[in-house]
């Protein structure tokens, strides 16, 4: 399967990162935070319930206790092997992957033929802290806009799905309040050799007001309504040390 003009136009357009070359890890930094955020309202939703993937139409569906279940059309990134330890792009697979759910894996490799990034353009890598699944996916969920990605797992193994269905609703009042709460989780799940950085992209994404002052980041969301009409704004505070480590989130 090729992709079109439009599409590839569309994915290198999502990449532009000022104009400069990136990696991996450059992209890692940008999107991990915000992508993390989109997980733990995807487990909030729907993480103890039934769950089915017809990969013939491509649709992932939830089924919650006494509802309807909630069909949403994902594409295939790629899967991992417990056997081999590996990661192995969708394009790449010999299964038969539906050429319509390859898309936003083709994308990637699109990209990385045009950056250099070997991770999107090797069809099998070895699974290490650095490049992994889960470190994967999110920076696919990122770059393509996904609403979130989805494991679905079967015996040794399991297949990476990236969500992309507008019925997938996400809704966030309150994004301080987000921030302060995930930041903290993805950093104890994900090593990054600048904290501050990945925080100023997870802020970027919420489009909040930032404020820099030395080792000090303070941020202002929106102003939530009562009642009584308009509250305060909410806002957090960051302290970074001198190697941009988080030292303190309020």
């Amino acid at each position: 399967m090729n992709l079109t003009a439009k599409q590839k136009s569309s994915a290198l357009a999502l990449l532009a990162v000022n104009g400069e070359r990136v990696n991996f890890d450059d992209l890692f930094l940008k999107h991990g935070a915000a992508a993390y955020d989109k997980q733990i309202y995807l487990q909030a939703q729907f993480g103890k319930t039934g769950w089915g993937f017809d990969l013939n139409s491509g649709v992932l569906a939830f089924r919650p206790p006494h509802e309807q279940p909630l069909q949403l059309s994902v594409q295939v990134l790629g899967t991992e092997s417990d056997d081999a330890h590996t990661w192995l792009w969708a394009w790449a697979n010999d299964s038969q992957i539906p050429p319509n759910l390859l898309t936003s894996a083709l994308q990637l490799r699109q990209l990385g033929e045009a950056e250099h990034i070997a991770e999107f353009t090797n069809p099998e890598l070895a699974i290490t802290p650095q490049v992994n699944p889960a470190r994967i996916s999110l920076v696919a969920s990122g770059i393509l806009r996904g609403s979130a990605y989805f494991r679905a797992p079967y015996p040794r193994g399991a297949m990476y799905l990236l969500i992309k269905d507008p019925k997938y609703k996400r809704s966030v009042t309150r994004p301080i309040a987000r921030v302060v709460k995930a930041f903290p989780l993805f950093l104890a799940k994900h090593h990054m050799a600048d904290q501050r950085a990945a925080f100023m992209a997870y802020l970027k994404f919420y489009r909040l007001k930032v404020r820099e002052e030395g080792s000090t980041v303070v941020a202002t969301g929106p102003t939530p309504r009562s009642l009584h009409g308009e509250g305060t704004p909410d806002q957090l505070m960051a302290e970074f040390d001198a190697r941009n480590r988080l030292v303190s989130l309020r």
